[in-house]
């Protein structure tokens, strides 16, 4: 994702950037030194950005209008009511702008019952009472304005808020806090319904971030096991202040995609995908030149080498005055210096945390029902507060009868002392699926992690899975979550996933259902160890891999369904392709034409980017299952194959194939094509003069210059969108 600049929304209301959490009003001659000074002073230290009127001169009868502004760049308002509150016009007429402000922008109010009972507040008795009686004197020549005053108490008291009668007052703050806290929270764009304990460790990071200090920039580290919830608060912390900067960016799995695709990739990210990036070093020059003089909110989530810090985030010059940089980390050694980095080490839940989410998950309520307490108590203590084991545990036993529960807390308990615990505690949940839900998993957890849920679904149908059922099934499960338009698997349960695999042979790769690791890949395939088991290989590199395989390396492979590869080189060729093959995905395929694969194939899907290809096949090749062909941006590409021996396409992608100049006779009769994109195909000069094609919906041709004529369409071709 690309640092966002904010800009004014189309929609009829502007997103509101909020200058402060919290607005104080108060009457200054009865709190100003003692209650409202502690509250003040216990909302910072949480973290919270508080405004108070300093001075509180009340001089003459007109609010300025900086008080007015700070009402309205106010997320919540706290209201003091206290004896004297309504002596005040001044304090009325700030409680009139507030809520003002409360219908009109959204803002939460919430009332503090100083000393006073919310019915005198509501009905103007006692302390109330004496002070509308001077009001009603002194304005009675404006009786409205004195009757806006009275409904604006009769409103504030008709809020759900807090006393101070019968409660310390230390007490009472802590609870104001906590409150406020959670109204934060529900300012985010997204639900955390069901997450426990966030509040204290938002406000916690809130006050190592020091929001209120706009010439600092503060580096921020949290650290904590896998599974503890790191990712979580950041993502809260993040969408909670991404309004009060500039430009904001979050970027996830660091680790994993600076393995895949090199520091120069995530660099990208973090600027714009229209800043070309050539490598590490000019990216680094490039960051410290667009953004040492931005206002920069920047979140790197699991980090594992000091080398993307140094690459990403470098310095605190890099970035302008009042940026703040997050970075997620289970390595504690890479926030030093301290000078650089403040750091959080994030807990584990408490005994009573643990409880409530595990019941909130297997209860859809915060409390076990009866005769589960415990059995629960048992399972919270074995998960050891980690969030990730008790989130998916309860997801896990819910609607489950107490039996089953019992066994599933003895299984756990056999487990102590027998490897990794947490692990062990998490398979029980995937011991508990249907094979063909296993198997998304699996797939899942070695290949398409945090991919797009719309391409998941496609690769997972097209493999022949049930990806509708079997990702909800893993939703419901709470083994994989919705990362806005992205599947996420947890990196925990992305470890567990390859420990099945690699549990399935230890010493043999090429018996093993999946291979994702370069040094197995490269094993199997150059001493041709591939065997039936294997059903998925995918190796996508970031550079030109030459590589040392055999060329009949597929020949054994008679159960693969899915590779899917990215810029590998075959110095020995190819002979031949799996017939049981569904997927191929090859970008940056480096041989002019594919190798021949069995006429009894399953290919679905054959996606060929950025290929060498001159021609499909050098020989006929029959494809009755393909449904997706997509060979954009092969500029070798002269020729396409024959279409009556590929009857079900319904998606073919040659944007960009420069070189092809004619399309075979046959495509002008095929019945089920929708999609067809000839995007910059500059040298095409024909195509079939006449088009009876039912089915075709959607027929680009831009940029297509050399194109004599456009085809005649057939009568009843009714749908059809032709863009040229």
């Amino acid at each position: 994702m690309a640092l966002s600049v904010a800009s004014p929304s189309t929609n009829s209301t502007p997103l509101r950037k909020w200058k402060y959490e919290v607005f104080l009003s108060f009457r200054g001659a009865d709190t100003r030194f003692g209650f409202t000074d502690h509250l003040y002073n216990g909302l910072k230290n949480k973290g919270i950005v508080t405004f108070r009127d300093k001075e509180g001169l009340e001089r003459g009868e007109l609010i300025s209008e900086e008080l007015f502004k700070a009402i309205e760049e106010s997320l919540c308002a706290i209201v003091i009511l206290s004896q004297n509150y309504a002596s005040s016009t001044w304090c009325l007429k700030e409680l009139k702008k507030i809520l003002e402000s409360k219908n009109n922008l959204g803002q939460h109010v919430l009332p503090i019952f100083y000393g006073v009972e919310p019915s005198d507040v509501k009905r103007q008795k006692g302390s109330f009472a004496e002070a509308f009686k001077i009001h009603e004197r002194r304005f009675k020549d404006d009786k409205q304005q004195v009757q806006n005053w009275r409904g604006a108490l009769t409103q504030v008291a008709d809020l759900a808020g807090l006393s101070s009668i019968n409660c310390y007052e230390t007490e009472l703050i802590e609870n104001i806090a906590e409150t406020v806290c959670a109204k934060l929270l529900r300012r985010l764009s997204f639900s955390f319904d069901g997450l426990v304990g966030i509040g204290s460790k938002v406000a916690e990071m809130k006050s190592l971030l020091e929001m209120g200090l706009e010439d600092d920039v503060c580096f921020v580290g949290i650290w904590g096991m896998g599974g503890v919830g790191k990712t979580t608060l950041a993502s809260v912390v993040y969408e909670g202040i991404r309004d009060e900067f500039e430009t904001s960016c979050f970027i996830a799995n660091v680790r994993e995609v600076s393995e895949k695709y090199g520091l120069a990739h995530l660099q990208k990210e973090l600027l714009s995908p229209l800043i070309e990036i050539k490598n590490e070093y000019e990216g680094r020059e490039k960051i410290r030149h667009f953004l040492s003089h931005m206002k920069v909110l920047i979140v790197l989530d699991d980090v594992s080498d000091k080398r993307q810090l140094d690459n990403l985030v470098g310095k605190h010059e890099w970035f302008g005055k009042g940026s703040r940089v997050i970075v997620t980390t289970r390595d504690k050694h890479l926030l030093t210096p301290k000078r650089l980095f403040k750091n959080y080490d994030i807990e584990m839940l408490s005994s009573d945390e643990s409880l409530k989410l595990l019941c909130v998950n297997a209860f859809h309520n915060d409390q076990p029902e009866d005769g589960f307490l415990d059995i629960s108590k048992g399972i919270c203590n074995l998960c050891g507060g980690l969030p990730l084991a008790l989130e998916v545990m309860g997801s896990f036993l819910c609607e489950r009868s107490v039996f089953e529960w019992q066994d599933a807390l003895n299984r756990m308990e056999q487990n102590v002392g027998d490897g990794d615990v947490i692990l062990k505690t998490l398979q029980i949940s995937y011991d508990g699926l249907r094979k063909g839900d296993r198997a998304i998993f699996l797939d899942i957890a070695c290949f398409f992690n945090n991919m797009e849920e719309n391409m998941l679904r496609t690769f997972l149908k097209d493999r022949g899975l049930n990806s509708i059922l079997g990702l909800n099934m893993l939703l419901e499960k709470s083994l994989v979550s919705y990362n806005k338009t992205r599947i996420r698997m947890h990196d925990m349960l992305v470890q567990l996933g390859k420990t099945m695999v690699l549990d399935e042979s230890y010493d043999d790769a090429g018996k093993r259902s999946r291979l994702w690791s370069q040094k197995d890949i490269d094993k199997v395939m150059g001493e041709n160890e591939g065997g039936k088991e294997i059903q998925g290989i995918v190796f996508t590199s970031p550079k030109p891999y030459q590589a040392d395989w055999d060329e009949n390396c597929f020949a054994e492979m008679k159960g693969l369904r899915l590779l899917v590869l990215q810029n590998v080189h075959l110095l020995h060729g190819l002979r031949s392709l799996p017939s049981a093959l569904k997927v191929l995905v090859w970008e940056g395929y480096a041989m002019n034409a594919l190798p021949h694969i069995a006429q009894s194939n399953e290919l679905v899907s054959l996606m060929l980017p950025c290929s060498k290809l001159s021609q499909l096949w050098n020989n006929t090749q029959v494809l009755g299952k393909l449904r997706v062909m997509d060979l954009r941006h092969s500029k070798d590409l002269t020729t396409t194959p024959e279409f009556d021996r590929i009857p079900n396409l319904e998606s073919l992608i040659l944007e960009g194939c420069v070189s092809l100049d004619q399309v075979h006779e046959s495509f002008g009769n095929h019945k089920k094509l929708v999609k067809v994109d000839f995007t910059g195909c500059k040298n095409l000069m024909t195509l079939p003069s006449k088009l009876w094609m039912n089915s075709l919906e959607t027929l680009i041709l831009t940029g297509c210059i050399k194109l004599e004529n456009l085809p005649e369409f057939d009568e009843n071709m009714q749908s059809h969108q032709c863009f040229t």
